[in-house]
């Protein structure tokens, strides 16, 4: 009888212990992943100093996972979509702005189309 206890507590100890191995892998998992998508998100900028946008709207299409949308607002500018950037040496003129993957934003002079969103 000893002998079944003790087998009954080592299984539950076993069991226990891969419960709490899968919880800590899995965090280990979401944290690699985290990792990647940053790297890869630094890589995609391809060398071009991207910017904090305030807002995007009117979705006009898709490249890859990443919405295109028609007008977005940077830095309280109206600014509208223009082209995809091909090839890893991206110039922008002074007017326009890259948003990653190479989504290139040139400046709207109509104030009105931020409004429409």
């Amino acid at each position: 009888m000893d002998i079944v206890l003790l087998e009954l507590v080592l299984w539950a100890g076993l069991i226990c212990f891969l419960w709490v191995m899968k919880d800590s892998l899995g965090k280990i998992e979401s944290e690699l992943e985290r990792t990647a998508a940053q790297k890869a998100a630094g890589r995609s900028s391809r060398g071009v100093n991207t910017v904090h946008v305030d807002r995007l709207y009117d979705p006009i299409g898709r490249l890859g996972d990443t919405t295109i949308y028609r007008f977005a607002i940077i830095d309280g500018q109206n600014y509208e979509f223009d082209y995809v950037a091909a090839g890893k040496d991206i110039r922008l003129a002074a007017n326009q702005r890259c948003l990653p993957p190479g989504l290139v934003y040139s400046l709207h002079d109509d104030t009105n189309a931020a409004n429409a969103g």
